[in-house]
This record gives C-alpha cells, structure tokens and sequence, in this order.
C-alpha cells in the first residue's frame, strides 16, 4: 500500500520547473497573495499553525555585509560578476549587501533571485527554498512568481527524495520538508499545484503515523477542491487512514463508524472510483467489525452489568441495523427473555 501512495502522489506532481527565470514573464497564479501582502495568512487543516513570531523577518543593512559600489545597479553587476567568475563567497556577500543596503530597489529583488539561485547551484537546498521563500513573501510583485513556485517544488521533490530512514524510523527532514510544501500551497492556495502538495503532506503525515493530521489535510483538500484530479486520490488517502486509524483502536466505537460512513460517502459520491473495490471491502470488515462489537457490548450490558434496561436498548438497537446478522437469532431469543422479564407500564414491580 505505501507503494502505491507514493506511486500516486510522484505521478500527480510535476517537476517541470524552469531554470530560466529572467526570461519569464512576472506573471502571478491565480492564487497568489496579492502584491506585497508581506505572508500568506491562509490556515488549512492539518498544517502547522503560523506563529506570527516565527514569520519572516525583513533584512537589515549589516555592517557583516558592505557594498562594493556606488548604486544598487553597479552592486548587482559586480555581484553577477564574481557569479559568472565562480568566486561565489564574493558574490553571496555582495547580493546579501545589496538587499540591505537597497531593499526598496528592483535590484534588490534581482539580487534576491540571484542569491537564492546561488544556494541552489550549490546544493544547500534547504537554504534554497528560504531564500526564494524571501523573494516570494518580500518581492512578490518584482519576481517570476509560478517560476519560484516552481523551483520550490522541485526543491521539496529533491529533498524529500533524499530524506533517508535508519531502522525504519524517517529521520527529522521528513517533517521539515512537510513544512515547506505547507508553505507552497499557502503562498498559492487557489492555484492547481496546492491540492497536488496537500496529498503530500497528508502522505508525511501518514509516514509520520499521525493519523488525526492526515485525515485533516485529506478533508481539506476534498472540501477545498472537490472537483480536482487529487479529490479521488484523497479520498481513498483519506479512507485508507480512517481505515487504519480504526484498525488501531478496535474499542472505539467513533472511529468505527466514522471510517464506514467516509467510505459509503465515497463509494456514493464517486461510483466510479479507481479503488472502489477496496474501498467495498473496506467497509465490509468494518462493517462485520462493528457488529460484533455491537454485539458483544450489548452482552456487556446484559452478563456483566446485568443493566436490563441498557442490554434491552442495546439489543433492539442492534437488530434495527444489523439485519441478518449471524448474531440475530440469539439477539433476538435473549430479547423475549428480557421483555417477558421487564414489567409491564402501571403494574407495580
């Protein structure tokens, strides 16, 4: 099953990012926050909650970092300069001087890019994606916004491929990674990459075995974008760790029917779902699973408690939704003996 998923979630995103970015128009997504908002404040369900402590601090001139030149724009040549020639300590500390030194400048911006580019030709992903995290939340309106988008993405495939296991537990960049693709779909909500990197996150969750979570992002994506590509696949995302969830706590009752009433919704919903076979065998089990406890908590109430007004409701009430149960004729033996015993309305007992 985890094959699967991940089989499902490689093939629904796309790394078809460009590298080419002075070429590209600044044409902005049709979900982006709009110019200059400073952070995207969208919350969605399952993601981390943004700790307005934690948000991104603006740079200031620092007298670690001093300009070369004169204007931005003979700063900017010089850092493109050192770029070209391959002394790329020189040029990060040239960019760095010219963002603080003229933040409000479109060289700024450019020096931005530059900078963010530069990590990434040197393969500090991580800081790769800040810095074009930066760029996005500071220079939204100076910069290929669905260019950026673009190489973060691939930035997050890139990492998360190379997030490795040890002993079967994954080790902490799995939920870091899970935050920057939180962040991509909050700096494009409405845009069609964000449901693509929703599935993601729930599959972190899942990896993670943070069940709770996972159902979150999988209900969300289905309420956010019912009519995507990535709703069937969250659906049976979302099924599978109902299923799961229920699985692991066999007493409760709620998380029972919680995942049956999913997969029947489902089942109903889209007819003609990919995995509507497993799903049907899913609510199948729990099905059975669920009558018989049912069952035996009405056996609870009648041998244990020997409550007979609670064994009497949870009998009858058992009969009303499980027909031909293999239980019934039993159930329904046991329920003459009880009511024969129970006294009758305005008869002293």
């Amino acid at each position: 099953m985890k094959k699967q998923r991940l089989f499902c979630i490689v093939s629904l995103v796309s790394l078809c990012a460009s590298a080419q970015f002075e070429d590209s128009a600044s044409q902005r997504p049709a979900g982006a926050p709009p110019k200059n908002s400073g952070y995207a404040t969208d919350q969605f369900e399952g993601f981390k909650n943004l700790d307005p402590e934690e948000r991104l601090a603006q740079k200031e001139d620092s007298i670690w970092f001093s300009v070369s030149a004169e204007t931005a724009a003979q700063q900017l040549a010089y850092c493109r300069k050192a770029f070209t020639e391959g002394n790329l300590r020189r040029a990060r500390k040239g960019y760095e001087a010219l963002i603080r030194k003229w933040p409000t400048t479109k060289e700024a911006a450019e020096a931005q890019l530059g900078l963010a580019q530069l990590y990434e030709a040197r393969k500090n992903y991580a800081r790769a994606f800040e810095e074009y995290q930066y760029l996005l939340t500071f220079y939204s309106g100076a910069c290929p916004y669905n260019d950026i988008l673009d190489r973060q993405i691939k930035i997050a495939n890139l990492l998360r491929a190379d997030n490795k296991s040890m002993f079967g537990f994954l080790l902490g960049e799995s939920e870091e990674n899970r935050v920057r693709y939180e962040q991509i779909v909050r700096n494009a909500p409405r845009s069609e990459m964000a449901p693509k990197c929703m599935l993601i996150v729930g599959d972190i969750r899942q990896e993670q075995e943070e069940m709770e979570e996972a159902i979150k992002v999988y209900d969300g994506l289905l309420n956010r974008f019912p009519k995507s590509p990535e709703a069937e696949v969250a659906a049976f995302f979302a099924s599978q760790a109902r299923y799961e969830r229920a699985k692991s706590q066999k007493s409760n009752e709620a998380n029972l029917r919680d995942a049956r009433a999913f997969m029947q919704s489902v089942l109903q919903i889209m007819p003609g779902h990919p995995q509507k076979e497993q799903l049907s065998l899913w609510v199948a089990e729990l099905s059975e699973q669920l009558e018989a406890h049912s069952y035996m908590t009405a056996l609870f109430y009648d041998t244990k408690q020997r409550d007979t007004t609670a064994a009497l409701a949870a009998y009858r009430r058992f009969l009303s939704e499980f027909r031909s149960s293999k239980y019934e004729e039993r159930v329904r033996e046991r329920l003459l003996e009880l009511e024969a015993r129970e006294p009758k309305k305005g008869t002293p007992k």
